[in-house]
């Protein structure tokens, strides 16, 4: 099968691209940075050239790219992405429809949502890890000794814009809505906010902004939602890290410089060569979910398994699914239970190195991408 693979530098591009070449496929990558990915007439006019250059079977890319969609519904091709980023930006819902499209999500109850909005090229698909390039990373002491650790933590903080978005909101705004934080904080494995936010409440937020003059500025249901989950990331991820510095050796691995008591800041690692390392050499990998995740496992989780680490997560229902708790993982169910939990196993070598060891067989088994790869064509009709 001839394939155009379209990439702008994902994580799991060079996985993919392995196993789809590996079936026999002939692929084809077309890498372009979009300055702008609803509206680029050069990127439009070169990837339309090569739909036409030659007789592709499917246009593939890792997560969903709209003028994609739209070049190849014009040229009546397939067009197959598979999502790793969740929840997805809203305008993108806009490209949804074209009969070409074969739209895959991580996270079950986001495609739901989408299934039931009429959004029918939408699928639910849980991502794959690529167990023998991890396996291909032998122990090397003095490399290992680098990335050691009690605890460590790999990705951001998350910046929210829930403080500016309520700068002039009256009190009982913000107390309504500080209250609803607080509750889904402590709650896993149920999403309450998009409940919680009333049509009432919403107006009440716009109205705010038009008292300052800011009237082209409307919030909707799923935007005040977003910001407020991504604040209750921010709270969780620094409570759960400053937790762990006072008590354990604890690393923070990420792009961006933020002072967080007793925990040493590491700065990024690569995705491919160092990432692995960390996960393979630390005691526990914590990796609290962004809290509009709602089911899904997310790709983060997977590859600390796949390379042979012990995630420390929080409850996900899909997670639940696959993984038996404190057998395969470990997931807490408040946050002062992933400190417990933390504690107890630092103290337990032999426990938490047969929990790595059964993650990464779960892993093995049932999130390979040859798996994937056959569930997406047989959706979209692909021999």
């Amino acid at each position: 099968m001839n394939i155009l693979f379209y990439d702008m530098g994902s994580y799991t591009y060079h996985d993919f691209l392995y196993y789809l070449k590996k079936a026999g496929h002939t692929c084809k990558t077309v890498y372009y940075h979009f300055p702008d990915k609803f509206q680029d007439a050069f990127f439009c006019e070169r990837f339309d050239a090569y739909l036409t250059e030659k007789e592709y079977d499917v246009v593939i890319s890792v997560n969903f790219f709209p003028l994609v969609a739209q070049l190849c519904d014009k040229r009546h091709i397939r067009y197959i992405s598979w999502c790793y980023d969740s929840p997805l930006e809203e305008r993108l819902q806009d490209y949804f429809s074209y009969e070409t499209n074969y739209i895959f999500l991580f996270d079950r109850m986001e495609a739901a949502q989408y299934q039931a909005a009429g959004y029918t090229r939408v699928f639910h698909l849980p991502l794959a890890v690529n167990a023998k390039r991890l396996d291909a990373f032998c122990a090397n002491p003095a490399i290992d000794t680098a990335y050691r650790a009690d605890v460590s933590f790999v990705g951001n903080l998350y910046e929210s814009p829930l403080e500016t978005l309520l700068y002039s909101a009256g009190d009982y705004i913000k107390g309504y809505i500080e209250g609803i934080l607080q509750a889904q904080l402590r709650i896993y494995g149920c999403y309450l906010l998009d409940d919680l936010i009333s049509d009432d409440l919403l107006d009440a937020v716009n109205n705010s902004f038009a008292k300052i003059g800011q009237t082209n500025l409307r919030l909707n249901r799923r935007g005040l939602s977003y910001a407020i989950a991504t604040e209750i990331t921010h709270l969780e991820r620094s409570f759960l890290l400053e937790e762990c510095g006072e008590l354990f050796h604890t690393c923070f691995y990420t792009s961006k410089t933020f002072h967080l008591n007793h925990v040493k800041l590491c700065g990024p690692v690569k995705y491919e060569d160092e990432m692995p390392l960390v996960f393979r050499n630390s005691k526990l990998n914590l990796c609290p979910t962004l809290k509009c995740i709602q089911s899904g496992i997310p790709l983060r989780a997977l590859d600390i398994m796949g390379a042979r680490g012990v995630l420390l997560s929080n409850y996900q229902p899909e997670l639940a699914e696959y993984f038996e708790n404190e057998k395969d993982v470990i997931w807490y169910d408040s946050m002062e239970d992933a400190i417990a939990k933390a504690d107890f196993y630092l103290k337990h070598e032999d426990l938490r190195k047969q929990i790595a060891l059964n993650g990464y067989q779960k892993v093995k088994e049932h999130f390979t991408y040859p798996q994937r790869i056959r569930e997406m064509f047989d959706i979209a009709g692909i021999s």
